[in-house]
């Protein structure tokens, strides 16, 4: 299975001291078979004598060094770029030379061609064939084009024409055109990192009534981190796996994309108490592809238990215009955003700043208590606010709230809450230094009523924003 030409065919792996294949690559019809050279122990052509093509590390011609093979490879220098990328290739079309007629069909036979472009990171002396065709694209791992049948071009050169012995009497036979085979086909192909090779296979595809074979036409080899070389039409050469000659010609362009680099200067340009407006400048490079807006974070929990929560506030910005306001916050608070660009591959590299909202009223103080009684007063004692807010602490409102004719035998059965009466019993400059040195407070507040009364207290925080909430009411006192 798998022969491509009439009488016994040695199998190219067994060749000049070759490992055998494996017993299990070639199960059936279809299996992957490496075409033959035309003359054995043809030597390839001289790189300066083929014509011009992509001459890139890795192609045949570039494997042999004054004759010799190179000397063993070194570890690979390039380290595997961990982030989303799109490999997109444009393929236009593919020249046959003359070296492929053994690909000729026979009568009662269609033949096409269709090309697999495989990233790989071997030495390209250690790059695996494929054990089997491909079918169609797989993501993140190859692309598959569609299958073309050849075509003679419509222009008739003699680079394109050859002879070749017959079996004529005369010796000869008539030149013939070499075909070609057009593409014309875009591709892309998400992948998780970037690789150092891409390698695209030639497969021939001979089909018939009863059977099909698959024939490993040859080989290119581009490199991937050459950015140099992308995004233009350039020829590469297709080689014999095996011998090492020339068998066609393919017009490509291709281009590695990833998503975009970092936003630059981000920045808070204006806080108030509950929103902030940011701004950044674009990112240096977009990596290949235009950026489609921004996306928002922030950070809301930095110690929970499974690590840091971030919550997208914007998972693309409508423009591409660098600000955006971040609303719903908490005055007084700082908080961790990040902006990042995005293009059609995802959102790119992390830029995480810090902004603070403006500062606000403070926290309520504690639940007062009365720590004493005496002549006809009580002495009102409370802790300072946790929070001043941002702005110190400047004094304390202290609020009495009466119930007259209630007391504790009669609470549930006397005057609701509904008669209570609020009174504002003054203010208690605050230290100076009470949020680094926190101590308790104290007022007295009187006089007390004669009659039976319950009396609860209040306290409030004042600071240059304006007054907190009132602090919890403190437990009752009767007279």
């Amino acid at each position: 299975a798998g022969a491509v030409a009439a009488g016994p065919i040695p199998h190219p792996a067994l060749a000049a001291g070759a490992a055998p294949p494996h017993p299990g690559a070639h199960p059936m019809a279809g299996a992957v078979v490496p075409h033959p050279a035309h003359v054995a122990g043809a030597v390839p052509p001289h790189p300066d004598s083929l014509p011009p093509h992509l001459r890139v590390h890795g192609h045949i011609e570039d494997h042999m060094v004054n004759g010799h093979p190179p000397p063993p490879p070194a570890l690979h220098r390039h380290e595997h770029e961990e982030r989303p990328h799109v490999l997109v290739v444009d393929l236009e079309e593919l020249d046959l030379r003359p070296e492929s007629d053994h690909m000729q069909p026979a009568w009662y036979e269609s033949l096409k061609y269709f090309l697999s472009l495989h990233p790989h990171s071997e030495h390209h002396d250690a790059i695996p064939l494929p054990p089997h065709p491909p079918r169609a694209t797989v993501d993140r791992q190859y692309l598959v084009s569609q299958i073309h049948a050849p075509k003679a071009p419509e222009v008739k050169a003699s680079r394109f024409s050859f002879r070749q012995a017959d079996a004529d009497k005369d010796g000869t036979k008539p030149d013939r055109v070499f075909n070609y085979v057009p593409f014309k086909e875009h591709l892309e192909l998400n992948l998780d990192r970037l690789d150092t090779h891409l390698v695209a296979y030639l497969w021939g595809h001979k089909k018939s009534m009863r059977s099909e074979d698959f024939t490993l036409v040859g080989r290119a080899l581009a490199p991937m981190h050459d950015y140099s070389l992308q995004r233009k039409f350039s020829k590469w050469g297709v080689f014999d796996v095996h011998e090492g000659h020339r068998v066609a010609e393919m017009r490509v362009k291709y281009a590695i994309i990833t998503t975009p680099s970092a936003v630059q200067r981000p920045r808070a340009v204006e806080s108030q108490q509950t929103k902030v407006t940011i701004q950044w400048d674009p990112p240096a490079s977009d990596h290949g592809s235009p950026l489609l807006g921004y996306k928002i974070s922030i950070l809301l929990d930095q110690q929970h238990q499974h690590g840091p929560q971030w919550h997208t506030v914007c998972e693309l910005t409508k423009t591409l215009k660098p600000t955006f306001v971040v609303s719903n916050l908490v005055g007084n608070t700082a908080y961790l955003v990040d902006v990042r660009a995005v293009n059609k591959v995802g959102p790119g590299d992390a830029s995480e700043f810090q902004v603070t909202t403006a500062p606000c009223e403070p926290d309520p103080p504690s639940k007062p208590w009365v720590s004493e009684r005496r002549d006809g007063c009580f002495n009102v004692a409370w802790y300072p606010s946790p929070s001043d807010g941002g702005f110190p602490v400047s004094t304390y409102r202290i609020k009495m709230r009466k119930i007259l004719g209630a007391s504790k035998s009669n609470r549930s059965m006397g005057p609701g809450d509904s008669k209570g009466v609020w009174i504002d019993m003054g203010s208690v400059a605050a230290s100076a230094n009470e949020q680094a040195e926190p101590s308790m407070y104290t007022a007295w507040v009187g006089p007390l009523e004669k009659s039976s009364c319950e009396y609860r207290f209040q306290i409030f925080a004042v600071n240059k924003v304006g007054e907190s909430e009132g602090s919890e009411l403190s437990d009752p006192e009767y007279t």
